[in-house]
Parts: structure tokens; sequence; C-alpha cells
């Protein structure tokens, strides 16, 4: 009971946060449903609170060629995402927040920086997680599985995807207006990015096709959060 009342507590304190958001879509937040014990549903996005974990659905949409995002929303740039989905990129953050992820400020500042730092993001990072049916037998695989480099033919680096959070100017949450959800080349607008060491690099990236389920596979794309501190 005490779990449930914290989680709506911090449903309140969501609310506030959307505003600040973006004020212009604050008609559109959807209501946080209970469907389970510790289990509810904002949006489109099923979230676990005991277990810190997202799921949301998703469509296969690029299986080879070059990259730069690992999911966008269908109006972003889905010529160059592994995956496409109808959850808008503001909900996700608003997700984050109700799990109480950590933001990470820090990460485009030092990317760009002429003398970049060796930083932990461990905090916000984001165990991610693709899964769909091939044949009837559940087929499960990291999102950094499917995104290959191709200077050094290796995929990207275990645990790379952070919670960052899209840049806002003025009223407006850009990955809303972008569709930016989870980048490969880093990308501002984006609310996760990878913190490999070619992110910044928009040219070596494609789509892992031996690991990729086939175009338009619905899948289940899983977002495993490190516990609280």
């Amino acid at each position: 009971m005490k779990l449930r009342l914290n989680f709506i507590l911090s449903f309140l304190f969501l609310n506030s946060a959307l505003l600040l958001l973006s004020e212009s879509n604050q008609s559109q937040m959807p209501s946080l449903q209970r469907i389970g014990d510790d289990k509810f549903r904002f949006g489109k996005v099923v979230i676990d609170k005991k277990n810190r974990i997202l799921e949301l659905k998703a469509t296969s949409n690029q299986r080879n060629g070059l990259i730069e995002y690992a999911l966008v929303h269908e109006s972003g740039k889905t010529h160059e995402s592994l995956f496409r989905t109808k959850v808008r990129p503001q909900i996700l953050h608003a997700c984050f927040l109700l799990l109480r992820h950590p933001q990470e400020d820090r990460f485009f500042e030092n990317l760009w920086s002429e003398n970049p730092e060796k930083l932990d993001f461990s905090k916000s990072r984001i165990k991610t997680e693709a899964e769909w049916d091939h044949n009837g037998s559940p087929v499960i695989c990291t999102l950094e599985e499917l995104c290959l480099n191709t200077k050094n033919k290796n995929s990207l680096k275990k645990g790379a995807f952070i919670f960052n959070g899209s840049k806002k100017i003025e009223n407006s949450y850009l990955a809303e207006i972008s569709g930016s959800m989870i980048a490969v080349y880093a990308d501002e607008e984006a609310v996760i990015n990878s913190t490999d060491h070619d992110s910044n690099n928009d040219d070596v990236w494609i789509a892992n096709e031996k690991q990729m389920p086939e175009l338009e596979l619905p899948v289940l794309l899983r977002f495993l959060l490190p516990n609280s501190d």
C-alpha cells in the first residue's frame, strides 16, 4: 500500500514536471491506470514499479544500411531507425520520471568539449531489450547488439544507453517535434543517447541485419532500470 501511495504521489509530482517539459501538450497527457500489483499503464507504456521495467510496443523498421536511431516516433526519422513506435517521446520521458530514474545533464557538454573527460554515467544508464516472435519462439536481443560499427565490426558497447532527456527550447520539448527517442548518433533532441566512443560519428553505424527481425514485425521494447538509491 505504501509503495502504491508513493507512486501516486510521484504521479502528482510528474504532472507538475510535465508542465515544464512542454506547456503546449498539457491537455494531451494520459491518465495513470493501475493494471495489477505494482503495475501501471501510462499512455501506451506499461510500468512495472516493483521491478523498475518499462515496456512499449514498436515495429521493426530497418534491417540494413546506415542508422542514426534505434527508436523514433512514427512521425520521426524512420528512414534511419531500427524501430518506430506510436508512443510519444514525452510519455517515455515521463515514465522515467515516474520511476525517478536520474537524468544525465553532462553528456553533451562533455561530448562536444575539446578535452572530454571520462565521466561516470552509471546512474542514468538503461538496459534495453527488444523481443519478438520467430516461428513461435521468443527472441530477445539488446538494442546494443542490433547496432554495428562499420569501422571495427563491433556492436555498441554493453550499457551504452543513458537517459538524458530531450532538449527544450522556450515551451517546446523538441523530441515531440522531431520524434527522436533513442539515438545511436548523438542527438540532443532524443530522450535517450548512446555513450559509445563513436556516438559523435554519423557514418559508421549500421543495422545488424543478421540479428534484426523481419521488416514490419511487431516487437516489444523493454527498458530495465537499475535500482534507485
